[in-house]
């Protein structure tokens, strides 16, 4: 299975689905998401942290982010969290599975090849929306979460933030290697 999904996501990546990933999560990125950071801030009627975005936070932490809500803000985030913040992570999951499947790709053409690199960004998947499970559920029970779930959240938090960073540091390693080796051994790559 994981073969497969290897296997599928090295055959799309290239620069159609680069471009076509990279405006798909634009729309995100850039237009729905800040709008709904917005509405929330709007319904709250003052500027709110969002708790996904924080590095880290303390039991106490989230329940004073999430107490400044106020409770229709909280309703509101919690429905937001479920339909903009599962399609989010989907979008930038998928533009850095095609980055990474087109980087590697390209540099296997040199001898460098790692098998399943190009899915780790399947791990950030998965903390995000864990970390979204555990952010619904404070939004819903506020104030009467345990600091066990806070603590969760916030581990997934971290993750979320620590393996963007790996990836984007693998993408620029690669990146770079690509260059070298273009620049040293003289062959085109790309598709």
């Amino acid at each position: 299975m994981l073969q497969k999904i290897a296997g599928f996501f090295w055959r799309i990546a290239g620069l159609k689905t680069f471009i076509a990933a990279l405006i798909i999560y634009m729309v995100f990125g850039a237009y729905i998401m800040p709008k709904g950071a917005q509405m929330i801030q709007q319904i709250s009627g003052k500027k709110v942290e969002m708790l996904d975005l924080q590095f880290t936070y303390t039991p106490e932490r989230a329940r004073a982010i999430i107490g400044d809500y106020g409770v229709s803000a909280r309703w509101e985030a919690a429905s937001f969290e479920l339909w903009a913040d599962t399609l989010y992570p989907l979008t930038y999951t998928f533009l850095f599975l095609i980055i990474m499947g087109w980087v590697f790709k390209s540099l296997s053409v040199y001898g460098v090849r790692v098998k399943y690199i190009h899915l780790l960004p399947f791990l950030v998947l998965f903390a995000d929306y864990s970390e979204n499970a555990c952010i619904i559920r404070m939004l819903k029970t506020y104030p009467d979460f345990s600091d066990n779930l806070a603590v969760a959240s916030s581990f997934f938090t971290s993750l979320k933030w620590s393996l963007l960073a790996v990836i984007t540091f693998i993408i620029g390693a690669a990146i770079w290697l690509l260059t070298f080796y273009k620049m040293t051994r003289g062959k085109v790559v790309g598709r």
